[in-house]
C-alpha cells in the first residue's frame, strides 16, 4: 500500500469515528478530529510520506490571535514497545 492510500485509509477511520462518536464527544473533541481528518487528506494529496512505525505523527493547534494555526511534526524521540 502506498503512502497516499495509507493517509486516505487513516482519514476514513477518522470519518467512522466521527460518525460513531458525534453524540458523545464535546465540540472541541469533534473539532480536533475534523482537523486531523483535513490534515490526513491534505497529506495524501501532497505526497507526504507515511510516518515510520517508530515515529509519532503530531498535530498541534497553536492559538494565534483570533485564529488557531495548525502545526504538524514527526517526533522521532518516541519508540514503540515490542
Amino acid at each position: 500500500m502506498d503512502d497516499y492510500q495509507k493517509w486516505l485509509d487513516a482519514a476514513a477511520g477518522i470519518e467512522q469515528d466521527l460518525e460513531y462518536l458525534r453524540f458523545s464527544l464535546s465540540e472541541s473533541d469533534i473539532l480536533q478530529l475534523r482537523v486531523a481528518l483535513d490534515i490526513y487528506r491534505n497529506n495524501a494529496a501532497n505526497d507526504v510520506p507515511w510516518p515510520h512505525p517508530d515515529d509519532l505523527f503530531c498535530i498541534t493547534m497553536i492559538p494565534h490571535g483570533t485564529k488557531a494555526q495548525i502545526a504538524t511534526d514527526m517526533r522521532r524521540d518516541y519508540k514503540t514497545a515490542c
